[in-house]
């Protein structure tokens, strides 16, 4: 579903996922900046925001009966979830931080580091890997790798 047409949501229900809530009010908050794709599974929901600002950083996220899998960048940002009000919190906080453009991202071959300046100024910060395994990160890679700050939505 895209945020063009977001009075096609369903309706939560005694059984609806968690996130579809704060999915529905981001499709339409982000209407005209982002289009927020939201897919109900047989499994809970899945849910990609995609910016029209080149510069600025998508996400997505995937709802199961018992976990939410955050996904903010290329290799790292992917944080676990439980549908625990905390972690709900914390997802809507990323989100709303990656929508304004409190998202920097370090790059190096097959790894990349994100940090998320929350509201209350905390940075959350997860790198993630991808490549052959055993094989060791150079030393001192986030400070000569290339580094992105990604821009607001709008």
């Amino acid at each position: 579903m895209s945020n063009a047409d977001p009075h096609d949501v369903p309706e939560p229900g005694p059984q609806a996922p968690a996130t579809l809530d704060l999915a529905t009010q981001l499709a339409y908050e982000l209407a005209g900046t982002a289009e927020v794709e939201i897919e109900r599974l047989r499994w809970g929901v899945g849910v990609t925001v995609t910016p029209t600002n080149p510069d600025a950083r998508g996400f997505a996220w995937s709802e199961f009966a018992e976990e939410i899998v955050l996904q903010v960048g290329e290799y790292g940002g992917r944080w676990e979830l439980r549908p625990v009000r905390e972690d709900l919190d914390f997802l809507g906080n990323v989100a709303r931080s990656v929508v304004a453009g409190r998202v920097r991202e370090v790059f190096a071959r097959g790894r990349s580091l994100v940090e998320v300046a929350m509201p209350d100024g905390s940075v959350e910060a997860e790198t993630g890997y991808e490549g052959l395994s055993g094989c060791l990160p150079l030393p001192l890679w986030r400070r000569w790798s290339r580094s992105v700050q990604y821009a607001p939505y709008s």
